[in-house]
């Protein structure tokens, strides 16, 4: 007997989120390498600090397809206790979640396609994040793609069913005559599940042409196979048209060229694969749920950043963050807004309300907390309209530097904030209104009218006094340090029922005061 070979240790990769101290209360993936890099990036993002936010400590390590060798201790599998070769695939992956190639630890398993029905009746549920395009495509230094080629369906079975299109010249006849080798990735590959039952095969015949290959050593059928994504194949094989993620395409800095074609762009979600048993788990769902982090506002540039869509929840008629026993076929996805803010203020010291508006389109939801300078003023005041307007509170007179903080309702809308420079003014005191007209003014001789002056004074005011005969006015004066001399002319003999009217100024509410002066012979 002869002892089998043993593997590679465990070998760092650069989309692997965490390398070392790999613990239990870790929330460990593997399998596809079309979202490896999304995951990478969702992980460091939740580990650097956006667990906080979901009241969590735990971490998130993501290994990546690629790279070779062992998962790290202690991912053992469950059977014997034997190191696990680093899944590199969807369905790799998710053996890792059942059967012989069991191991406990792995939590879930990335994957871009979906289950089989024997594999959602044996447990397994999948949990959509985001939207990925399948294309062909081909090496970005080859002749044909300075062209901007485009297939049509017909075109693609052509190419992979019956073999019988094998020159970009054939294609159209402004492409330049270059060969057409059809290759696909290598079996347990989700890209290739997925594309040869988008349509290019028939649904009764999943078998490619002969001339289709999914390894690049020509002498053996049994030799290297072809990794997804891999810009390699085309350093081997300059001639090669392979499917593609084309968000993966998009970031091989021109590596890689998708070919066009609205028939040959298929469109499928991608999803992270979890055991039915453990799928309502905290962690599970604090980081993939619907109120996860995976299907959070923040997350939407994460998952852009690695080349696709973040797909909109269920309150946005989307299926991001969803337990489902099926794959899912909704690829709405979600568009993020940040809403301008703008912070006023309406009231006195006495009791004055804080006001957040809201500028978005959609209209914002969700809550504004008020503060000044780290002190809580109002918190999470719901917005209505647009707008939240605390209930009054009491604030000291003068300047005060308001910050509104916006945290959204809805996993559309971003987080805002503002801060703005309000100034309270104290309340409006009582005017006290005084006057030194004389009660009786008696008519000189042989005169029909007379003059009655007197001092109106308003305490410690400013602004303008009228004396007024009914509505009629009679004189309108300024105050001078609170006070004002009026004369009142050309009144006839009788009783007069005056009354003073104050306006107000900034600091003293109007008023008015009544008084009666006669005048008699």
């Amino acid at each position: 007997m002869t002892a089998a070979p043993a593997m590679a240790a465990y070998a760092p990769d650069a989309d692997d989120s965490k390398t070392t101290t790999i613990t239990s209360t870790d929330l460990v993936g593997v399998g596809s390498d079309t979202s490896q890099h999304a995951l990478k990036l969702l992980a460091d993002a939740w580990n650097g600090g956006a667990r906080t936010d979901y009241g969590q400590t735990f971490d998130v390590a993501s290994f990546s397809a690629l790279g070779g060798g062992t998962l790290p201790a202690p991912l053992v599998l469950d059977q014997g206790g034997a190191d696990v070769p680093r899944p590199s695939g969807s369905g790799p992956g998710r053996n890792t979640l059942f059967g012989a190639t069991r191991v406990s630890n792995v939590d879930f398993a990335r994957s871009s396609s979906s289950p089989s029905a024997q594999n959602f009746t044996d447990g397994m549920r999948v949990i959509p994040f985001a939207l990925d395009t399948v294309v062909v495509a081909v090496s970005g230094t080859s002749p044909v793609a300075s062209f901007n080629p485009t297939l049509t369906l017909d075109q693609l079975k052509a190419i992979y069913k019956t073999c019988t299109l094998t020159n970009w010249h054939d294609v159209n006849a402004a492409y330049p005559s270059q060969p057409i080798e059809p290759f696909i990735p290598k079996s347990g590959s989700g890209t290739e599940d997925f594309f040869k039952k988008s349509g290019v095969l028939p649904s009764n015949d999943l078998t490619y042409g002969a001339c289709v290959k999914d390894h690049t050593d020509d002498s053996n059928a049994d030799g290297t196979r072809v990794q997804e994504h891999d810009p390699g194949l085309f350093t081997l094989k300059p001639n090669a048209i392979v499917p593609f993620s084309k968000g993966r395409a998009a970031l091989t800095n021109g590596a890689v060229k998708a070919v066009a074609g609205d028939e040959v762009a298929f469109k499928r979600n991608l999803y992270n694969v979890v055991r039915a048993d453990e799928a309502s788990r905290a962690d599970i769902q604090a980081f993939f749920g619907e109120d996860g982090f995976v299907c959070s506002a923040a997350a939407h540039d994460i998952i852009k950043s690695a080349g696709f869509d973040q797909l909109a929840t269920s309150a946005l008629n989307g299926d991001c963050g969803k337990v489902l026993n099926a794959a899912s076929s909704n690829y709405t996805i979600n568009t993020v807004t940040t809403p301008t803010v703008a912070v006023t203020g309406a009231g006195t010291s006495a009791g004055y309300n804080l006001t957040a508006t809201l500028t978005s389109d959609p209209t914002a939801v969700g809550t504004v907390t008020f503060s000044e300078n780290g002190t809580e003023l109002a918190a999470d005041v719901p917005i209505v309209s647009g707008r939240a307007v605390s209930s009054p509170i009491k604030l000291a007179a003068g300047s005060h530097s308001v910050k509104a903080v916006y945290t959204p309702g809805a996993s559309n809308f971003l987080g805002a904030e503002k801060t703005s420079t309000l100034v309270v003014k104290a309340p409006k005191v009582k005017s006290v209104i005084a006057e030194s007209f004389p009660a009786k003014v008696k008519l000189k001789k042989k005169a029909k009218t007379a003059t009655v002056s007197g001092v109106v004074s308003v305490k410690g005011a400013t602004g303008k006094v009228s004396v007024k005969l009914g509505k009629k006015v009679l004189k309108t004066v300024a105050l001078k340090g609170g006070k004002a001399k009026v004369a009142l002319a050309k009144l006839k003999k009788g009783a007069y029922k005056l009354t003073i009217a104050y306006a107000g100024d900034a600091t003293h509410l109007a008023g008015t005061k009544t008084f009666t002066v006669k005048v008699v012979k």
